[in-house]
């Protein structure tokens, strides 16, 4: 991401994930999956793009008011300003679930198949569904 707010990429681009979308400017933050990336614009709006077998680029409809983005392997996730979060892409391991009681959210991150917040009173909440044998990447 450049001072300015445009964004460069590079890499392996085998689905995209490097295709910057034309006219993305205004990004304060971004984030990468396995293959897709990920953008958040000073507005609090999200553009995502890439591989999009699971869903992990279809932004909700409506979703704004974001401060934080991050990107699992094949889903994304999205913290609000209210300290709520939207998931969203892959979940065959429930982590696009977001458990009850995770509010007042401050800081996020997603793995391969799990998430992790940080709560403001400073407590620590993972989940995913615990399964032995993972899926190939991607799945197919």
């Amino acid at each position: 991401m450049k001072g300015n707010g445009d964004v460069i990429a590079w890499g392996q681009n085998s689905y995209g994930q490097t295709n910057v979308p034309a006219g993305l400017s205004n990004v304060i933050a971004i984030a990468a999956g396995y293959w897709h990336s990920m953008a958040l614009k000073s507005d609090g709006t999200v553009v995502a793009w890439g591989y999009n077998n699971y869903g992990q680029t279809n932004v909700p409809a409506g979703l704004t008011n974001v401060t934080a983005i991050a990107a699992g392997s094949f889903h994304s996730l999205a913290l609000k300003s209210d300290g709520t979060m939207v998931g969203w892409g892959y979940n065959s391991y429930g982590q696009t679930n977001i458990p009850a009681g995770v509010t007042n959210v401050t800081a996020i991150a997603a793995g391969v198949s799990h998430n992790l917040v940080l709560k403001g009173d400073g407590t620590l909440v993972a989940w995913d569904t615990i399964i032995m044998d993972r899926p190939t990447f991607p799945p197919v």
